[in-house]
């Protein structure tokens, strides 16, 4: 059963309440959406999103006890906040965005998201898209894929890894995770193999699912339902997610957009945004232990002043 990770925070920074609407971006196996049903009384409703067709399935699953009070769509979040907007503008009490790949993801082989696991260059979190990881390489230039490998992954031996991709696959195309992974080692030293395989795999999945671009625009599809007081959580695991969630919290907060060295505020700007975290939450060593997915975890929160 999926362990939702950092849940007690996300309940104690959304601060749940009897008859809150709260929005579940990224409902994956349920595991976070139960402890909010749980914690906003039997009044309570959530709206869940997910573009992985076996987690809105399992999602079901679990909180079917939970009947009408759950309403789970097989969609991105960007196109269900979206969605949204006509009918729930101010009036959402806390949205949850956990980002990134999950631990059945990653362990189920066919869907090619893990260099531990053999199956096909696939990659595809939404298994409705014509874009794989097989595509991606098709299409791609050594330089194409060297730019994605060091932004996406940043891996310092991204143009030497991207090189020998391209070679090894004009010579025959790459078809399973397990020869890209062989290529990857191939292209680095032996104490360095691990953390390029990883980040190379990383890269690859953050392209082929546009992922930061998703997440940058489901933060502003997000912010106009929260209700002023609403709260939004951002559970990222690494820098490149933590690092837009903290840059759009600190925008959302300034208010004031005039040039710097202005002697008084012309632009009348107003703060709409009050950071609840000036450092992101992390897990607990136990927590870590006990569900290792954890361990990169970092929870950002804010709520809506205006």
């Amino acid at each position: 059963m999926h362990t939702p990770v950092l849940a007690r925070e996300v309940i104690r920074f959304l601060r749940c309440r009897q008859g809150d609407i709260t929005i579940d971006c990224t409902v994956d196996g349920g595991g976070h959406a139960e402890a909010i049903l749980r914690a906003c009384g039997e009044s309570g409703r959530l709206i869940g999103f997910d573009w992985d067709d076996e987690a809105i399935a399992a999602a079901r699953e679990r909180l079917a006890p939970f009947g009408d009070r759950v309403e789970l769509h097989h969609d991105s979040f960007v196109q269900g906040l979206q969605a949204l907007a006509p009918n729930f503008a101010n009036l959402v009490a806390g949205i949850l965005f956990d980002i990134g790949v999950s631990a059945a993801q990653i362990e189920r082989g066919e869907r090619g998201m893990s260099y531990r696991h053999e199956g096909p260059l696939d990659m595809r979190m939404d298994r409705r898209s014509t874009k794989t990881a097989r595509t991606l390489i098709d299409n791609s230039s050594w330089q194409d894929l060297a730019r994605i490998i060091r932004r996406y992954g940043e891996e310092p031996r991204a143009r030497t890894i991207a090189r020998r991709i391209a070679l090894a696959h004009q010579r025959r195309p790459i078809e399973s995770t397990a020869e890209l992974a062989r290529i990857i080692e191939q292209s680095v030293p032996r104490p360095f193999r691990n953390k390029a395989l990883a980040r190379t795999f990383q890269a690859i999945r953050i392209a082929v699912n546009d992922e930061l671009e998703e997440f940058e625009q489901g933060l502003r599809a997000a912010f106009p339902l929260l209700r002023i007081g609403g709260r939004l959580v951002v559970i990222s695991y690494h820098s490149l997610e933590d690092r837009i969630a903290k840059e759009t919290f600190r925008r959302w907060a300034v208010g004031c957009t005039c040039p710097p060295g202005l002697p008084q505020c012309i632009c009348g700007g107003q703060s709409r945004f009050k950071i609840l975290t000036p450092r992101p939450a992390r897990p607990t060593s136990g927590e870590t232990m006990s569900n290792p997915r954890a361990r990169s975890a970092k929870l950002r929160a804010g709520e809506r002043l205006g």
